[in-house]
């Protein structure tokens, strides 16, 4: 169909949009391409139902990430696999395909190094002067890569490694801005790769929506560049609640940022530079069932099939993902649960308790033994909560729960709608004040964690919310209210996003190129010939 080149609003509003009333629709059904890798896939089980639903085709195209896992079946990891057989037998108008990857070339070379450098030069603002780990993080992902990509041509590859080292000493305000401006240079001069565009001509979108643009060295930008040279309109959806910032630069402007609430859309314009009329709120769909969904069991059923006393109550310990695995989380566990066992409060010697393994650090847990006989591993391998069954035991594990207690996971959010108390412990290792989402759920931010320091004040906490809660309580229903469905408590926050898609695909196009980016364009064109010709070499030399 034919597009319309316009030209956007530009430059930054004070205001961001509100979310759209979750009634109108097109006057005929859209064809929206939505780009995610397999993984990132299990967060959006319910918003690809809720475009479908509305007589659209969703086109999911895979992008090949950085953690490819194993794959089984049809080139996917076995859960993505299982959710898309099942989104494609309950809805004839969704179906799949695997995103072209830019040609490696020259030119895929220098859209590396504008890509690393943005993600380095983002965690160089000094906002993330606390944020050790992530940024070590980072430095080891990024800079490792360049170091040694034996493909990229020496004297580019020398020049990144030492920018990127620069911006991986320090944070440096002036020093992050330039390099920002620097990458996006560079971005704007790639050119859009012929494959993808061949693809995205043949799909012929009405709308174009990425949703992992913030992961490091991410490729889902060359669809979004194809998407804006064919005039096709595009948008990227915040995925989770440390997207924006514990992960990358954005590293494409797009017609539209979907985020969850207001606090996400101060950080796309302040981290981001997103500008503000862009930026849409449409609450968090990935929640929308925990509102709505009972218990398929009793409580004492529940604990007669994990192995606990049905008599006593019980904690749910959620484990957080390998990032904080790995830094001693079942040693933490040990320690913790010793703790609670020695505590003057004799309920907190009796409680029964469920440690549930976070689905991609569960390696850790497998031979793992408590040596409590009221303390169990449940589900010992960890399990996404996406299949109906596994949805059913992560819910029953937390409304049946007493409380909650974890260290930095999505889960807790989880809980706070199910009307729990949530705590934590903060633990040097861990280091979760040093990650900026976490700080969301404080209680100097609208947040409703139950933060102590030590185990002690942390045993002190736990035998209040067992008695009441009630400022505890009063937090949790203004943060599920702010924070996960700002639209309203009644209102599922999928159907408005898929209103957000489809005004988006009414929306105008900027496709103008800068002066300034075509002739750096052809300045980079005799690097990239450089770098084909230098990998050109290098495969005749494998051949032989």
């Amino acid at each position: 169909m034919a597009r319309t080149s316009a030209v956007a609003t530009g430059g930054r509003g004070e205001a961001v949009a509100a979310a759209p009333a979750a009634t109108p629709r097109p006057g005929r059904p859209l064809r929206i391409l939505f780009v995610v890798e397999p993984g990132p896939l299990l967060r959006f089980a319910l918003l690809v139902p809720a475009i479908a639903e509305r007589g659209h085709e969703v086109h999911i195209g895979f992008a090949r990430g950085r953690d490819w896992l194993p794959v089984v079946g049809r080139g996917l990891p076995l859960r993505a696999a299982r959710l898309l057989e099942d989104l494609e037998a309950r809805f004839p108008q969704v179906d799949h395909a695997f995103v072209p990857e830019r040609r490696q070339s020259g030119w895929a070379d220098i859209a590396l190094i504008a890509r690393a450098l943005a993600d380095l030069a983002h965690n160089a603002d000094p906002r993330y002067t606390g944020a050790g780990v992530l940024r070590r993080r980072t430095r080891k992902r990024i800079l490792g890569r360049l170091r040694h990509d034996d493909a990229l041509e020496p004297l580019a590859r020398r020049l990144a490694v030492r920018a990127g080292s620069r911006l991986a000493e320090r944070t440096d305000a002036a020093l992050s801005a330039r390099m920002l401006r620097t990458a996006a240079a560079l971005e704007a001069a790639v050119p859009p790769d012929a494959a993808i565009d061949r693809f995205l001509g043949e799909l012929d979108p009405d709308v174009v929506v990425a949703t992992g643009t913030f992961r490091h060295l991410s490729s889902e930008v060359d669809v979004l560049k194809s998407a804006r040279r064919l005039g096709i309109p595009t948008a990227v959806f915040v995925t989770s609640w440390d997207n924006l910032t514990n992960k990358g630069a954005m590293k494409f402007l797009p017609d539209r940022v979907l985020v969850w609430n207001e606090a996400q859309a101060r950080e796309a314009v302040e981290l981001h530079r997103v500008p503000a009329e862009r930026v849409r709120v449409t609450g968090a769909h990935a929640f929308d069932d925990w509102f709505d969904r009972a218990p398929t069991r009793s409580r004492a059923d529940l604990l007669a099939e994990v192995g606990l006393d049905p008599a006593e109550p019980y904690l749910a310990y959620l484990c957080s993902s390998r990032n904080v695995a790995r830094n001693g989380e079942v040693d933490f566990v040990r320690a913790w649960i010793g703790a609670l066992r020695s505590s003057g409060d004799e309920r907190l010697r009796r409680i029964g308790i469920v440690v549930r393994p976070h689905p991609n650090a569960a390696a850790s847990w497998e031979d793992v033994d408590l040596g409590d006989p009221a303390a169990v591993v449940w589900p010992r391998g960890g399990a996404h909560p996406v299949g109906e069954q596994a949805r059913a035991d992560f819910f029953d594990t937390l409304v049946h729960a007493a409380a909650v207690v974890g260290i930095n996971t999505t889960a807790m959010i989880e809980a706070a709608i199910l009307e729990k108390s949530v705590l934590t412990v903060l633990v040097p290792s861990f280091a979760q004040e040093a990650t900026l989402h976490f700080h969301h759920l404080l209680e100097e931010n609208g947040g409703f964690l139950h933060v102590a320091t030590d185990l002690t004040e942390h045993e002190r906490q736990l035998s209040a919310v067992l008695d009441e809660d009630e400022a505890g309580a009063a937090r949790r229903r203004a943060f599920v209210a702010s924070f996960v469905r700002p639209a309203g408590l009644d209102r599922p926050a999928a159907p408005i996003a898929a209103v957000a898609i489809e005004e988006l695909a009414a929306s105008a196009v900027d496709r103008r190129t800068g002066p300034g980016t075509l002739l750096l364009r052809g300045a980079l064109s005799v690097e990239a010939a450089v770098g084909s010709a230098r990998r050109a070499l290098r495969r005749r030399a494998a051949g032989a």
